[in-house]
């Protein structure tokens, strides 16, 4: 069950990015990191931390209830 909450939150950030028109390079650079760590985590490849969930919340204009909301 781990793997599909994973997969549901990977699955619902990366349609995020896409709505907002942004590739994985423009998030990374916002986060602070390289584009290959921000795509493992878009991938479920890596565990999102809460810090980082809150500031793709920040780039998204959404709040964290949002994002996990049925996951």
């Amino acid at each position: 069950m781990a793997i599909y909450r994973q997969l549901m939150l990977c699955s619902r950030i990366r349609a995020l990015r896409v709505a907002a028109q942004l590739t994985q390079s423009d998030v990374a650079e916002r986060l602070g990191v390289s584009q290959a760590a921000y795509s493992r985590l878009e991938k479920g490849e890596v565990e999102i931390s809460v810090g980082k969930l809150f500031e793709l919340c920040a780039i998204y204009g959404v709040t964290p209830v949002y994002v996990l909301e049925g996951i």
